[in-house]
């Protein structure tokens, strides 16, 4: 049988899309399928990632200086994530959109997700993540996510065409399971995020120390509103020193120890490494909940609500732990961690349970 395609955001400059990832093909991999990711770069993400040099019409020389120290700190991030993905990953040869529908005769099938590759915003609606260029016996999906509640109105057409020959569906939010059901009248399976699935001494496997000392560590992606004061305050009281990743720094933060871009797998040391975490990121909220560290998430940011975040603590039954404009949490307070493994494991038997379901298909089809 030839390998399976796993179709996904790899290439970004985010250690979350990076991590999971990674994790998806060692979980299909202990599961029977050999794989590759599908090296494929999409126009739209590639030409994100290149900032150019911005000046304003108002204070020329700060908008000037203001984009030069975010090109250094995106070069950084993409040299480390290269190195990342030539390490870790197993990847296919390159393609593009030009010679994507070649990749359907090198591969049994394909399985798209995780990540918010259904997503009508994400990566400019590229049909690729739909697997578009695929025959109908080898699509699948894991975990995919559409990243909205709600179809835009004028792509439910256009989101009908491309997922209404998948042989099974797996996404990762109830959201997304009620609007396949709507469009398309059929189930999708809900399952975890790539990276739980793996234990913490898979990831132990990977992981690489950074800081030398014991300190809290501080991350979001995006604005935050009450998460630094937290962790200043968390400061003041340990005596620990902040150690914050953070590649936007036009507003220096006092207080702080700034770090460069790492690799995906220095991030996971990060985490595993702290005495405390501070978060507003759902894979920096899912890495202490990997390594049962002391930690507060903050939800609400400028940018909207972290509902992801929010739905997997409450699923695994994690309060007091949301920081709020009116409550600073206690990251010491208790928690329950043997339940939460084995809410973890149960989890992983059913994301298990699919993969084995397509691993069974994909041979008979073989058979035919």
């Amino acid at each position: 049988m030839k390998k399976v395609g796993i179709v996904t955001f790899h290439q970004a400059l985010s250690y979350g899309a990076k991590l999971q990832a990674y994790a998806l093909q060692k979980f299909l991999e202990q599961n029977g399928l050999e794989n590759d990711i599908i090296d494929y770069t999409c126009h739209f993400m590639y030409t994100r990632l290149i900032r150019p040099i911005r000046v304003g019409n108002k204070h020329k020389l700060k908008s000037f200086v203001r984009s030069l120290i975010t090109m250094r700190q995106t070069g950084i991030d993409r040299k480390k994530s290269i190195e990342f993905r030539k390490k870790y990953m197993k990847l296919s040869r390159p393609f593009d959109a030009d010679n994507i529908k070649e990749a359907s005769d090198e591969y049994s099938a394909f399985i798209a997700g995780s990540d918010q590759v259904w997503s009508p915003t994400c990566v400019g609606f590229d049909p690729v993540y739909f697997l578009d260029f695929a025959q109908s016996k080898q699509k699948y999906s894991y975990a995919a996510s559409i990243a909205v509640k709600e179809l835009p109105s004028d792509k439910k057409d256009e989101y009908k065409r491309l997922l209404s020959d998948y042989q099974a569906f797996s996404v990762r939010e109830d959201s997304a399971a009620a609007i396949i059901k709507e469009l398309l009248g059929r189930d999708a399976e809900v399952n975890i995020d790539p990276t739980l699935l793996l234990t913490e001494q898979q990831w132990d496997e990977i992981s690489k120390p950074v800081v030398n000392e014991p300190y809290i560590f501080l991350f979001n992606v995006r604005k935050s509103i009450h998460l630094i004061n937290y962790a200043k305050q968390l400061s003041q009281k340990t005596g620990l020193k902040i150690y914050y990743l953070q590649k936007e720094r036009i507003h220096k933060v006092k207080g702080v120890t700034y770090l460069d871009p790492v690799t995906a797998n220095e991030f996971v040391g990060l985490i595993k490494n702290a005495e405390y975490v501070c978060t507003n990121s759902f894979h920096g909220t899912a890495f202490s909940i990997i390594y049962k560290k002391r930690f507060a998430v903050e939800f609400e940011n400028q940018g909207g609500r972290n509902i992801r975040s929010e739905e997997l603590m409450n699923s695994l039954g994690i309060k007091n732990h949301e920081i709020k404009k009116d409550f600073y949490p206690n990251p010491d307070e208790y928690v329950d961690w043997d339940h939460i493994e084995k809410a973890l494991a149960e989890q992983r038997e059913k994301s298990r349970m699919y993969i084995k379901m397509i691993k069974k298909k994909l041979e008979k089809e073989v058979l035919k």
